[in-house]
């Protein structure tokens, strides 16, 4: 059965390339009215013409989410265009990969302000919009925040930061008929070109990200209305759903000595440092 999202008023952040960009066309081709965002007006037009041509309904708005305001602007156009906003999806990301002693202060800031301020802020005035109505919430996060990579602290903390930020707003917003999410989309996009050859080399090929939407255009839907505090991935072919955190052990005993830590915390209760597929391809080339 084919989605029917039948005019569902949607924001996409970061969406004139790449995942957005897919994610964007996706929802639209399902009946959703768009809102395109990126930080170049020329290309955001482009992908409001696109969507047109294919018969779908999109505006744009241009600007960096993590610029203040911007969250604002994009909601509000949604509005004025669309009467109501029914989902954000929090797709905007930079990286700025460096090894963690070379990095610069400029290089950390920058990615926290678009990945992690970013999502919280079009998350806020999203959610400001949706009182009283319901709605979605739909953050993307990373492999990166789910099971750490090398060379990408500033985006490994951020992504981890945006599934910190998911459970909250799930904590707090499902009471009132907002669901929150979150997805860990694996692709080939200009983000993942550093895994394709040099020290980083990945051992898989990444699907397009065309392999990748219909999950998104699903999750609009009123068929995933049960799903909420969920931290998925999705690589095309193979669908995750990821713990929440737990112990992998626990231990009690009144009084803790070096011996019964040394008892305790063998080699064998270390976790595996990349549990899934695309996190253990990482490596040499």
């Amino acid at each position: 059965m084919s989605t029917d999202l039948a005019g569902l008023p949607v924001v996409v952040t970061g969406s004139t390339r790449g995942l957005g960009r897919a994610f964007a066309q996706g929802l639209a081709a399902a009946g959703a009215r768009v809102v395109v965002n990126g930080t170049d007006a020329d290309r955001t037009a482009a992908v409001v013409e696109e969507i047109a041509a294919g018969g779908g309904s999109a505006v744009g708005c241009a600007g960096s989410v993590a610029e203040p305001g911007t969250g604002d602007r994009l909601v509000d156009t949604c509005v004025q265009a669309f009467g109501s906003v029914g989902m954000v999806v929090t797709n905007a990301g930079v990286t700025r990969d460096r090894s963690l002693a070379r990095m610069s202060d400029a290089e950390f800031d920058e990615v926290l302000a678009v990945n992690l301020r970013g999502t919280w802020d079009c998350s806020r005035a999203a959610v400001r919009a949706m009182r009283g109505t319901g709605g979605a919430v739909l953050h993307v996060t990373s492999g990166s925040g789910l099971f750490g990579t090398a060379g990408q602290t500033n985006y490994a903390a951020a992504k981890a930061g945006v599934v910190g930020l998911t459970r909250a707003m799930d904590l707090e917003l499902h009471r009132r008929g907002i669901r929150v999410n979150a997805l860990a989309p694996v692709a080939r996009t200009d983000m993942t070109a550093v895994f394709e050859a040099g020290d980083v080399g990945h051992a898989l090929v990444f699907p397009p990200p065309e392999t990748v939407a219909p999950v998104v255009v699903f999750l609009a839907s009123a068929r995933a209305a049960h799903l909420h505090g969920q931290v998925l991935s999705f690589d095309g072919s193979q669908l995750s759903v990821w713990t929440h955190p737990a112990p992998a052990a626990t231990w009690e005993q009144p009084d803790w000595t070096d011996d019964a830590f040394a008892a305790a915390l063998t080699a064998d209760v270390q976790q595996p440092r990349h549990p899934d597929r695309w996190g253990a391809g990482i490596g040499p080339s």
